[in-house]
């Protein structure tokens, strides 16, 4: 299941397996999780972080989940945001903000096809 050698890891990628197929992916000094191939979450420095969006922004700010920052020296946040450390004794809780996560992923995946045909549908036209 878990290809990664970091335990923090692999015990999210197995709390979050009934979401689906969990596969972590290391990713500049951090871990990106995927669900059945679809980007919802981030591990750094032992913190889980999970996909938002505008459906997800009130219960997330509900629970005091700070965005994730870029840790490259300028200030950047991404739409990802941190699970508190007492969800993963609680698993009830961490998997029905995993649900929103992922289908805020499946939102995110699905505007960017979205724009791909726009774009294209454009050039297409003016050619």
């Amino acid at each position: 299941m878990a290809s990664a050698d970091n335990e923090f890891v692999q015990m999210v990628s197995e709390l979050l397996s009934p979401q689906g197929n969990i596969r972590p992916n290391r990713m500049f000094g951090a871990f990106g999780l995927y669900c059945d191939g679809v980007f919802f979450a981030i591990i750094d420095d032992d913190v889980l972080y999970l996909k938002g969006d505008e459906q997800t922004a009130g219960a997330y700010d509900a629970q005091g989940m700070a965005p994730f920052c870029v840790p490259s020296g300028r200030p950047m946040t991404l739409s990802y945001f941190e699970v508190p450390g007492d969800w993963l004794d609680e698993p009830d809780q961490l998997m029905e903000f995993a649900h929103m996560a992922l289908g805020a992923a499946h939102r995110a995946a699905a505007e960017k096809v979205a724009k791909a045909k726009r774009k294209k549908s454009k050039t297409g036209s003016n050619g």
